[in-house]
């Protein structure tokens, strides 16, 4: 609502001093012209008003969707270490019990690449 009262004043104003003073009419025919042009001008500010609203609605619906996905980023990302700290851990978990056993353990270690 802001917006458009804003937007209609700018017009009114605009309309306004443009025949008050471009077109050298006097006050109060520039006043006139104002009144008989009112229809046009609150269509003008409405249109304004409309554009602005939705620039402003597509602006808020990107900044959610980038929020959303440095989320996912994040939350995947502390997953994923979480995995490797558990596969690690299993990992090893697996070899002291081998050297607890006296077993030769060979299996390597999470993330190394096999050699082929």
């Amino acid at each position: 609502m802001v917006t458009f009262t804003i937007f209609a004043m700018f017009c009114l104003l605009s309309v306004f001093l443009h025949a008050l003073l471009i077109s050298g009419f006097g006050f109060l025919k520039a006043l006139y012209n104002v009144a008989g042009n009112i229809s046009k001008i609150m269509s003008v500010a409405t249109m304004l008003t409309i554009f602005e609203e939705g620039i402003d609605i597509m602006f808020q619906r990107i900044r959610d969707t980038l929020k959303k996905e440095r989320d996912i980023k994040a939350e995947s990302k502390a997953e994923g270490k979480a995995e490797a700290y558990r596969e690690m851990a299993e990992w090893n978990s697996r070899r002291l019990a081998a050297e607890a056993r006296g077993e030769k353990f060979t299996e390597p270690p999470p993330g190394a690449p096999l050699n082929r």
